[in-house]
């Protein structure tokens, strides 16, 4: 029993300890209109990272649009859509191989309309493989506090 314990431990730790994280920091635009920006990091998929989908759900989101994407990656955004109804999505694919293993990559950034309440918060993600189109691994965006002034 009490290795069992050890095991199951071990396995919680190290589930908890490594995944894929992208990280996010929201700014108001005014009248509703707000930015995120975010920061991948390739901490688990042992392989460069080469797709991420981030998820807007369509009672909360509208006007999705590209505001950045870093050199060597192709993003493009879909609407949310009400009417089917079906998720948003922000897609970037990697054109120079992918985030190496253990790296960090900024610079992505998504403008939209906010119909939510408050202020916006995570969203889901899908680290996706290019070729086959298969989920590698999905996870929630993490909020990246801001230093102080």
């Amino acid at each position: 029993m009490k290795q069992l314990c050890g095991i199951l431990t071990l396995c919680l730790l190290s589930g908890s300890a490594h995944a894929t994280t992208i990280g996010y920091t929201v700014a108001s635009l005014g009248g509703g209109a707000y930015e995120t920006s975010y920061t991948v990091s390739n901490d688990t998929l042992g392989a460069p990272l080469q797709e991420f989908s981030i998820f807007f759900s369509p009672t909360l989101y509208a006007n999705l649009a590209v505001s950045a994407s870093p050199a060597g990656w192709d993003s493009l955004v879909a609407q949310p859509d009400n009417g089917l109804p079906a998720d948003g999505f922000f897609d970037s694919l990697a054109l120079n191989g992918g985030l190496a293993v253990d790296a960090l990559q900024g610079g992505f950034a998504v403008q939209f309309t906010w119909l939510g309440a408050g202020t916006p918060g995570a969203q889901p993600f899908d680290i996706v493989d290019p070729d086959t189109f298969q989920t590698l691994e999905s996870g929630s965006t993490t909020v990246v506090p801001l230093p102080a002034t």
